[in-house]
């Protein structure tokens, strides 16, 4: 019998084929369709397929189709994302929706909330839980005022309009309101009319600083009655015609020391329109055309007065003037005579005459003089009841042009003859006393401020002269002359330096002993504060107006001056500053006036150069 691999190869094998097989020890033949019935035949598929079972009823695996969004690779099904076109489009994202999503290669479900978390709130930004995006306060407190960061970087404005917004925070929560209704005011044009006015009406006013407060209209008006009984009319003096007018002469005194005519311009006047005027002049003063007169008279004589006013009434408008009442004397008086020197002085010169006699009687005198050789005389007041006169200061050693002319109310009469006199040489002069008082009050790094006894008699200084130098010098180096009145201020010194001061009076006899020497020292050179720690602040409550009250910090550096100063508000510096004293090593300290004003108040402090500038951050209270 042969072996298998002595047998013929088959070219095909088909189901009806044999071969031997054994079956219960017995050797069979069987064909290959038969042995292999019961057997499940090799399914080969290409990918992407799947074998399944879609189909009703029985039967072996069919073929499954992958479908979109799913990949079948190696044997390993994955989804790869391909399906999401197929998706329905949502109009809107809710807090509630659900995303797809890859996170590190594995597809994932992510609710819609879970966004917010990639972002935070910068400053002044708030995110609600609907995820809304708003601008609130920097401390998220109710009441509080919003903080802008980087404000000093903004532009600046130079004006505001009504519709400008201002940010604020109402009930916890930012929002804008228009410039106009924050401040909820409007113009004069806009405003109602008011009622007649009355004591309780009420008005802004702004007392010590720059604060506004209210003040009662009665209370203004005490104010302007206690002022009223020291108010003096201005005076004017009129040298040539003119027309009168409201803003230069209403409510004035007007002196005509020269002839002149005042004409009245009625349109410009104004009823109302009041002055006096007065001639003070050797000729007479014409009321122009226009005016009514209570004597029907236009002219006023020398030394004459009228009131003067316009008023408008139903008939019209007029310019009226009351005149003088008296009656006017038949002729002028006549010349002076007997024009002489009863005593002569360096500075003085007394005078005497005789009343004119013809003409009508004088009421009074006027003398006038001159320097001799000059073509301008000086007229003195009306001499009234004599007939002398002192003229008082005069030039020593100097000639002089005198005379004298008889008034009354016709006019003035002829002049008297010129008496020409010179006043006496004055007597010699004595150098002025040696100065004493003198004081030294530093003000800065490169001035002190000198002040001294002033001098009086006829021996005192006319001007002074300061010499000072560099303490341990032996001469003065420096000087400065010319100075009149008792004080001075050095300036131009180096600072944190002492020096040496001496005064010196001079008059036209020389000079006199130098002051006793006095030694300042400049302060030093102001330097920048880098910070300010406050170690002793006001407590409170305090009455406004009265005392002071003691402040003081550590200062760094310490030997940066500094200043302090109360104000109404923790983001508005004062007005006013006083300038701190170094106590010991950096520790700065003042005694600061009690505010005026009733309220809330906080301290601050700054250097000289406005630099480490630092508010407190609790108040007190003025009370």
């Amino acid at each position: 019998m042969p072996t298998i691999s002595q047998l013929p190869s088959a070219s095909a094998v088909s189901a009806a084929d044999e071969i031997p097989i054994s079956q219960a020890g017995v050797a069979r033949s069987a064909s290959v369709g038969t042995l292999l019935a019961p057997v499940q035949p090799a399914i080969i598929l290409s990918s992407p397929a799947l074998l399944g079972r879609n189909s009703i009823g029985s039967g072996g695996p069919e073929q499954v189709q992958v479908g979109v969004g799913v990949n079948l690779s190696g044997g390993t099904l994955v989804a790869d994302g391909l399906d999401h076109s197929g998706f329905p489009s949502v109009s809107a994202l809710s807090v509630d929706a659900e995303l797809v999503i890859s996170n590190q290669g594995s597809p994932m479900l992510m609710p819609a909330s879970f966004l917010r978390g990639l972002f935070s709130a910068g400053e002044n930004v708030a995110i609600d839980p609907n995820g809304v995006v708003s601008a609130m306060n920097g401390s998220a407190v109710a009441g509080t005022t919003l903080s802008v960061s980087g404000i000093g970087d903004l532009p600046i404005l130079t004006g505001l309009a009504d519709q400008d917004l201002v940010p604020l925070s109402h009930g916890g929560s930012a929002y804008a309101i228009s410039y106009s209704k924050f401040l909820d005011g409007i113009t004069i044009d806009q405003a109602q009319a008011a009622g007649p006015a009355s004591d309780s009406d009420m008005l802004w006013v702004a007392q010590s600083s720059n604060v506004m407060v209210s003040q009662t209209l009665r209370a203004v008006w005490v104010w302007v009655a206690n002022k009223l009984p020291t108010y003096k009319a201005p005076i004017v003096e009129i040298t040539t015609s003119i027309n009168l007018d409201t803003t230069l002469h209403n409510g004035r005194i007007l002196v005509c020391s020269q002839p002149a005519t005042l004409t009245p311009l009625t349109t410009d006047l104004g009823s109302g329109f009041q002055c006096v005027v007065i001639n003070a002049s050797l000729g007479t003063v014409t009321l122009g055309s226009g005016f009514v007169t209570s004597s029907g008279s236009l002219t006023l004589m020398p030394w004459q007065s009228a009131t003067l006013c316009c008023a408008t009434y139903s008939a019209g408008t007029i310019a009226f003037a009351a005149m003088p009442t008296g009656e006017p004397t038949a002729v002028v008086p006549g010349q002076v005579t007997g024009l002489s020197a009863s005593s002569v002085a360096a500075n003085t010169i007394a005078i005497f005459w005789q009343s004119p006699s013809s003409g009508g009687a004088a009421t009074s005198y006027v003398v006038q003089f001159r320097l001799s050789g000059t073509t301008s005389w000086s007229l003195t007041t009306p001499v009234i009841g004599s007939t002398d006169y002192a003229l008082s200061g005069l030039l020593p050693a100097t000639s002089y042009d005198i005379m004298v002319t008889a008034l009354n109310t016709s006019g003035a009469g002829v002049t008297s003859s010129i008496l020409t006199i010179s006043t006496a040489a004055a007597a010699q002069q004595a150098v002025p006393p040696q100065v004493i008082g003198l004081v030294a009050t530093v003000a800065s790094s490169s001035s002190i401020q000198l002040e001294w006894a002033a001098q009086s008699g006829t021996s005192s200084a006319t001007s002074f002269t300061v010499q000072y130098r560099l303490t341990g010098s032996s001469s003065w180096t420096f000087s400065s002359s010319g100075i009149i009145g008792a004080g001075d201020t050095i300036s131009g010194l180096a600072a944190a330096t002492s020096y040496d001061f001496s005064v010196v009076g001079i008059n036209a006899a020389g000079s006199g002993t130098a002051s006793a020497i006095i030694t300042a020292v400049t302060n030093a050179a102001i330097a920048s504060v880098n910070s300010i720690t406050w170690n002793l602040l006001p407590s409170g409550p305090y009455t406004h107006g009265s005392g002071a009250i003691g402040i003081n910090a550590l200062i760094i550096p310490g030997s940066s001056p500094v200043r302090f100063g109360f104000s109404t508000s923790a983001s508005s510096p004062p007005s006013v500053w006083t300038q701190a004293t170094l106590v010991s090593t950096n520790l700065w300290g003042a005694y600061l006036p009690t505010p005026s004003t009733v309220g809330t108040w906080y301290t601050w402090g700054e250097g000289l150069d406005g630099s480490g500038q630092t508010v407190s951050s609790g108040s007190f209270q003025v009370q």
